[in-house]
């Protein structure tokens, strides 16, 4: 009997080690979690999802710096892609725009950004990248042209391949007019 009693207790001290050393580990672990995990809770509570509106989605079609030809620039309701605004390769997201968003600075101060910063109201949109210069685009009513503004210049981007190459001008990118008209607020 006092075997049983003696084994019985001997488990016990077992069990509460075990249960001890086991609960260290676990709060250890989240600890080291917690530290380790703090940029990207913040990145998210600084940056959330948003969608391109439709009207700007689509295939459209405007001049290319690297080749100067005309080429298909596609906006996605997930990514944007214009020439002078962001690389066709990067992977990137778009988020909704805010002051907070816009001035995040990253860690590494030599990484480049996947996050478009959006925000549209009516036929205008709003974008940039975290710390990074604006841009603004204007959808005409009909939809068939998209005007973006990059720094001081304006592009021209046409809904078809054969009505960009008929009206495109190079003249159209220094337009006092246009420049209004995309960064009007």
């Amino acid at each position: 009997m006092c075997q049983a009693i003696m084994l019985f207790g001997g488990n016990m001290k077992i069990k509460k080690i075990t249960t001890f050393l086991s609960a260290m580990l676990f709060f250890g672990f989240l600890t080291y979690g917690a530290v380790n995990c703090q940029s990207s809770v913040v990145e998210a509570a600084v940056f959330k999802k948003a969608s391109v509106p439709k009207k700007f989605r689509g295939t459209w079609y405007g001049y290319s710096y690297r080749n100067n030809k005309l080429k298909a620039f596609k906006i996605t309701r997930t990514r944007i892609n214009l020439a002078g605004y962001a690389d066709s390769k990067s992977k990137t997201r778009t988020y909704k725009y805010t002051n907070k968003a816009h001035n995040y600075q990253y860690k590494n101060v030599n990484t480049y950004s996947s996050h478009q910063l959006i925000k549209s109201k009516g036929n205008r949109m709003f974008m940039s990248y975290p710390m990074g210069e604006t841009a603004a685009a204007y959808v005409t009513k009909n939809r068939k042209k998209l005007y973006v503004g990059v720094d001081t210049t304006v592009d021209t981007y046409y809904k078809s391949k054969s009505a960009a190459k008929k009206n495109y001008k190079l003249s159209n990118s220094r337009n006092p007019k246009l420049f209004k008209l995309v960064w009007e607020i």
